[in-house]
């Protein structure tokens, strides 16, 4: 119990660190929560707040996810982080159907200028 309460209070220690935007310490408090505990789902979503690149921060609520995967909380910020790459790849999918397309197209009228080309020289 004892042991609880004191990740709890460490827990709410690295909270406020991080709203006075001191998140090199915080950041170290949560390491050693997570560090003891790898399932703690709260020190691994606050963590997702002080990482410093988007990577470390979809790694963090992957986590989260795996250990609550009902948290909502989570998988919203998650999509957030993602929306953006989800998007680049819908139209980067786009383009490679037009280019596939127009390849198959220019394929075709190849073939048939051959053809005709053909039909013409022995004609």
């Amino acid at each position: 119990m004892s042991q609880n309460k004191s990740r709890i209070d460490r827990l709410l220690d690295a909270i406020e660190l991080i709203k006075i935007k001191q998140l090199d310490e915080a950041r170290q408090l949560l390491r050693e929560l997570i560090r003891e505990d790898n399932n703690f789902e709260d020190a691994w979503l606050w963590m997702a707040v002080t990482v410093d690149s988007i990577d470390q921060s979809s790694l963090c609520l992957d986590n989260v996810l795996r250990i609550n995967p009902h948290n909502t909380i989570a998988a919203g910020a998650l999509y957030r982080l993602k929306e953006t790459e989800m998007l680049i790849e819908k139209q980067r999918h786009k383009l490679r159907t037009i280019r596939d397309t127009a390849l198959g197209a220019m394929w075709i009228l190849t073939l048939i200028l051959l053809n005709v080309m053909f039909f013409s020289f022995f004609s």
